[in-house]
């Protein structure tokens, strides 16, 4: 299930020379809105390990208010898969259009850096859909 994670506005320091936003603060942006679905789901310590499938469709410009939207889609014995994906709002219409999306993994890692089970942090009230991902890849 898609869920809002981040929203904000780009502000001139956001943007590079030709007037849109870097891709590294968006993408700075995606990591953290992935962190905050990690954590929804966890107790403790998660870290990204991988981003594929980054797509920069639309450029996103100076007042472009974003939204960022988080979809825990495969868990490991360790690992998270999120897709991400990046809407900014037509300030006109009020409607969101894609610009950015991505696939983060993130791993749950102990306090030395080492990887643990999902189990031994799962949060006792997550959603059903992710008590099922995990079942499915037990």
């Amino acid at each position: 299930m898609q869920e809002l994670s981040l929203k904000g506005r780009v502000f001139p320091s956001d943007l590079n020379h030709q007037g849109n936003v870097f891709g590294g603060w968006l993408m700075s942006k995606m990591d953290k809105a992935c962190s905050i679905a990690v954590e929804s789901m966890i107790r403790g310590k998660a870290v990204t390990v991988m981003v594929s499938e980054i797509h920069f469709k639309k450029p996103v410009f100076n007042g472009n208010v974003y939204c960022i939207y988080t979809e825990i889609v495969k868990l490991g014995r360790s690992s998270i898969v999120i897709d991400v994906q990046v809407r900014v709002v037509d300030n006109i219409t009020n409607e969101e259009k894609e610009v950015t999306s991505a696939e983060f993994k993130f791993v749950a890692v102990d306090d030395s850096g080492n990887s643990i089970p999902l189990l031994a942090v799962m949060r006792p009230i997550v959603p059903e859909y992710i008590k099922d991902l995990l079942k499915s890849d037990i």
